[in-house]
């Protein structure tokens, strides 16, 4: 049976849901216009990697969702056109 990191997996589906979300506002991402999805799929796991790090050993009480708001948030004005 596979091992898998539940708080990894979180992340990386909240980071894949608010860049769907621009997208599906029209929005133009860096990564998908000069690498096409292969870009998205590192932007993806490169914004989830960094989540992670930052909130290494971090115990949630609640507040995971607005502090993965505010970093894509403030990460988003790197990648978006």
């Amino acid at each position: 049976m596979k091992t898998v990191d539940l708080d990894y997996l979180e992340t990386f589906y909240e980071v894949v849901s608010y860049l769907t979300l621009l997208e599906a506002k029209g929005v133009d991402i860096k990564n998908r216009l000069e690498q096409g999805t292969g870009g998205m799929y590192e932007l993806a796991e490169d914004l989830t990697d960094e989540f992670q790090t930052i909130n290494k050993d971090r115990e949630w009480n609640g507040e995971f969702f607005e502090e993965i708001e505010a970093f894509m948030d403030k990460k988003s004005k790197e990648f978006i056109v």
